[in-house]
């Protein structure tokens, strides 16, 4: 108990803040004030209650308004430079209660929030910064609390279970926290430990969002929004189940040779349940570290070459997708290989949607017109695309043909290129924007990954010839 006041008292802040906010006895105590608070959210239970956890988002919002609303009125006999100034310290005082409330919360709530943060230029760059931290720095839960997890999966503690286990997480996100330890083998391995409660919380977010959709039910396209939301909490849920993540893992290591350089951490079964999982530790450096250090073009290209052959081999030899394009779960490791984690929201692709999928590429790569709107149309769930009105067919076309852009291009893709990746989001906001999103529930998945794979390899300014990959990896795919 001893040792648990003490950890408690050991207030965790993400590296980031620790940076922005420690400038100055202001930023000092800015920066304390914040840690104490997201110390305190590590020591709860996550809300599992609907009622609980829609008051809280409720909370939420109101002070985000509120805040905006005295930016507003400040801003009204400010200069041009001031303005600028109150805009900034508006966003990020939004953003920070957007990460005190989501990382309190967790679960379907906090993945909203790594996904805002994979889009820069969508959001305010002050959002994007600090919910940046949700992808692996977010709050982690108090030690007594992963200590129940342990005692109810393996009837024993983790320092009874490993020769060494490290109770101060080194990650942690929207389902569970990451810890090292050390096998009595030697092996050194990263410990995934799920949240309490977190399939409660997903259940209950997926409720609240049927109801608050509830005045859709009137229009054509209520089944499929119902298709879609019955989707997206099976895949949730199916995050939540470690043993199946295993599986995945233990499938997707087996498409990858060293000479790939590509690594996928090895399972340890006798150490893994339905809520701890036991992988090999991969050392390296994120998204963010990695930038910091200032690589070369040849570095950054050489990664973005590797994320593209890693894609593109589960795409086509497991009809698999990796729909989680978080940062967090891509290592940048010093020796040029590039390690990949967290299989959890690996959607599989039916045989029909894989049909579909092929046929489009066929028609971009053909140039037939004709062709590509007829898939469009059944991706949109309409047989012809006659039935579909021509604006909704020109702006998911317009849309659809963005993400093909890559397969088009022969020798090197510069994915850095701004025009090309602000005209990808400009189009999907559009489609948003319209309301046409009526469509197969696995373009949810597909879009996520595009939009978040692109932002990525945007934000690393990688180049490579992804034609080239396409050819390769699908010869290798017929090649069985």
């Amino acid at each position: 108990m001893q040792r648990d006041r003490e950890e408690s008292a050991d207030v965790w802040c993400p590296d980031f803040l620790a940076g922005s906010l420690a400038g100055g006895a202001d930023g000092g105590r800015g920066r304390d004030r914040l840690a104490e608070r997201l110390a305190g959210i590590s020591a709860r239970k996550v809300p599992a209650s609907s009622f609980s956890r829609l008051w809280l988002l409720g909370s939420l919002h109101a002070k985000v308004a509120a805040g905006y609303f005295v930016c507003w009125l400040r801003s009204r006999f400010a200069d041009a430079g001031e303005k600028e100034r109150l805009k900034n310290e508006a966003n990020l005082s939004a953003a920070l209660q957007l990460l005190g409330t989501m990382g309190y919360l967790r679960g379907a709530v906090m993945k909203i929030g790594q996904m805002l943060a994979t889009l820069p230029e969508v959001v305010p760059d002050e959002f994007a910064r600090v919910l940046a931290s949700l992808q692996f720095e977010a709050p982690p839960m108090h030690y007594a609390l992963i200590r129940e997890v342990f005692l109810d999966e393996f009837g024993r503690e983790p320092e009874e279970l490993f020769a060494s286990f490290e109770r101060r997480a080194f990650a942690a996100a929207s389902l569970g926290q990451v810890h090292r330890a050390r096998l009595h083998s030697g092996e050194e391995v990263a410990v995934k430990i799920q949240y309490p409660d977190i399939a409660r919380t997903i259940r209950a977010d997926l409720r609240t969002l049927r109801l608050l959709l509830q005045p859709m039910c009137m229009t054509g396209d209520w089944p499929n929004q119902l298709a879609k939301l019955a989707d997206i909490e099976r895949m949730l849920l199916m995050e939540t189940d470690y043993e199946q993540e295993a599986r995945f893992g233990r499938e997707i290591r087996r498409h990858f040779t060293a000479n790939d350089r590509v690594v996928i951490p090895r399972i340890y079964d006798e150490y893994s349940t339905r809520r701890v999982l036991t992988a090999d530790y991969l050392p390296g450096l994120h998204l963010e570290q990695f930038l910091a250090t200032g690589p070369s073009r040849e570095l950054r290209d050489h990664f973005t070459r590797l994320i593209t052959v890693a894609t593109m081999r589960l795409m086509y030899r497991a009809h698999w997708i990796l729909a989680d394009p978080n940062p967090g779960n891509y290592i940048f490791m010093a020796d040029g290989r590039l390690g990949l984690i967290d299989f959890g929201c690996t959607r599989v692709i039916t045989d029909d949607e894989w049909r579909l999928q092929r046929a489009f590429e066929d028609a971009v790569i053909n140039r037939d017109e004709a062709e590509m709107d007829r898939v469009i149309a059944k991706a949109c769930l309409y047989d012809d695309p006659a039935e579909m009105e021509p604006e909704r067919l020109a702006a998911v076309g317009q849309g659809a043909r963005w993400q093909m852009e890559p397969w088009l291009t022969e020798g090197l893709f510069d994915f850095g290129d701004r025009e090309f990746y602000r005209r990808g989001i400009a189009l999907f906001l559009d489609v948003m924007r319209k309301g046409y999103t009526r469509g197969k529930p696995l373009y949810l998945w597909t879009n996520r990954f595009v939009l978040g794979a692109r932002a990525m390899v945007f934000r690393l300014e990688g180049r490579c010839e992804f034609r080239k990959i396409y050819d390769e990896e699908l010869a290798g795919a017929r090649e069985g």
